[in-house]
């Protein structure tokens, strides 16, 4: 397992970590990425919308703690 090697030796920062989710999106079979895609346009609203509120509660919920 020579590539398995190569992938976790692979720098880590903005762009190793384009190039190592590129690699692994590659390898996953052409049918399978497509239902990924799918789902993803399907489900991705939804979870922008909950992490979009909670980004939202957690913001409101610093500001209104007193300073000490």
């Amino acid at each position: 397992m020579p590539r398995a090697r190569y992938l976790l030796a692979r720098r880590l920062g903005p762009v190793g970590l384009v190039l190592t989710a590129w690699d692994l999106w590659r390898r996953i079979p052409k049918q399978h990425r497509r239902r990924i895609a799918r789902e993803a346009r399907k489900h991705a609203p939804a979870v922008a919308r909950t992490v979009t509120t909670q980004v939202r509660r957690a913001r409101q919920g610093q500001t209104r703690r007193p300073k000490s």
